[in-house]
């Protein structure tokens, strides 16, 4: 049998354990608290020292010091706070102060680093800042999506012509957070991408293609023509229909042409998009085609064709009142939806 001294010990012992685990929850808890206040004063005083130098356009050395005895952490908060309120001159100064305190100099460091969380942490401080650094090329290749991604955000602000190769080249990138980021990035360089986005979409053809002719729409560039024109022919739905959407955004006679042609594509997706397409351009000519539509058996081309003719105006609101007496049941409850709706609903 066990003894009762036996028992004493070991309740006396697990007791202890208790007392201990109670007392170092208590601690923890103390240190965090007392551990939170001292950060949240520090930020204060970077809060401070960043305000005096952003906003008053002075290098004064006492705030430059009291930033650098910071500790590391406070410092990036700070910065990367005070870097979403202020833009153009105001960033170019706070990206001279980080210089100055040695947070450029660490974040290049990160991004060289073995391990993607740190890249990741480099390269977003670099991109808040708005630095210029080469740096961005390296990682945009970088083996991990999201660092990728977020060097397809820092490149946003560096449109070069090597930059924007390296970019262009990622449309085919197989991770879709970074290829969003990609296409992001490109719309935000503007019309500087134009004459290289029409050579990539010349020589391209596949995923690469669907995204660049995405950005190529917001764009619409008449130079994006001869692209949009052969991949519309494309065997690839998903570049048909983004080709379609393209030739609706630059609206020529040539791309009318095309996109009436689509109007009998096979796959209900691109006849839906080619009648999208001549709404956008309101192709009055193409009336009579988007009325026979109406009648379609894909119910996305029957409200695409409806849509269509709703925006074209006059002509296109007389195709859809003659079709609400027509025996055809698709057409007539189609145009009836269509008729019914709202101005504002009807033109978005």
């Amino acid at each position: 049998m066990i003894s009762k001294q036996l028992l004493n010990i070991v309740m006396l012992i697990e007791i202890g354990l208790l007392m201990l685990a109670v007392g170092l929850f208590f601690a923890h808890g103390l240190w965090l608290f007392l551990n939170q206040r001292r950060i949240r004063r520090l930020t204060e005083v970077a809060r401070e020292s960043l305000a005096h130098l952003v906003t008053r356009g002075t290098v004064n050395v006492d705030d430059i010091d009291a930033l650098r005895q910071l500790p590391n952490n406070v410092q990036v908060m700070a910065f990367l706070e005070m870097s979403r309120n202020v833009t153009g001159a105001g960033k170019e100064r706070l990206s001279f102060v980080a210089r100055q305190v040695g947070l450029v100099d660490r974040a290049q460091k990160l991004c060289v680093s073995r391990r993607w969380t740190r890249r990741l942490r480099g390269a977003r401080i670099l991109s808040r800042l708005g630095v210029v650094d080469p740096l961005v090329q390296q990682l945009l290749s970088d083996p991990h999506p999201a660092v990728r991604a977020q060097a397809a955000e820092w490149a946003a602000a560096q449109p070069s012509v090597p930059v924007i190769s390296a970019m262009l080249t990622l449309l085919a990138d197989p991770a879709t957070q970074a290829r969003f980021a990609v296409q992001d990035a490109l719309l935000r360089m503007g019309g500087v991408v134009a004459e290289p986005l029409a050579t990539f979409l010349e020589r391209h053809t596949g995923r690469a293609a669907e995204a660049g002719l995405r950005v190529a729409e917001s764009l619409a560039e008449p130079s994006f023509m001869p692209a949009a024109l052969r991949l519309s022919c494309s065997e690839d739905v998903g570049v048909r229909i983004a080709a379609a959407k393209l030739l609706g955004a630059v609206g020529d006679a040539a791309a009318a042409q095309r996109l009436i042609e689509l109007l009998d594509d096979d796959d209900s997706s691109v006849r839906a998009a080619a009648a999208q397409g001549l709404g956008r351009m309101q192709h009055w000519q193409a009336a009579s085609l988007l009325a026979y539509r109406l009648r379609d058996s894909a119910w996305r081309v029957r409200r695409a064709a409806g849509l269509a003719l709703r925006s074209i105006g006059a002509p296109g609101v007389l195709f859809l009142r003659r079709a609400l007496k027509e025996d055809d049941a698709f057409a007539s409850d189609m145009a009836q939806q269509v008729l019914d709706l709202p101005t504002a609903a009807a033109s978005g």
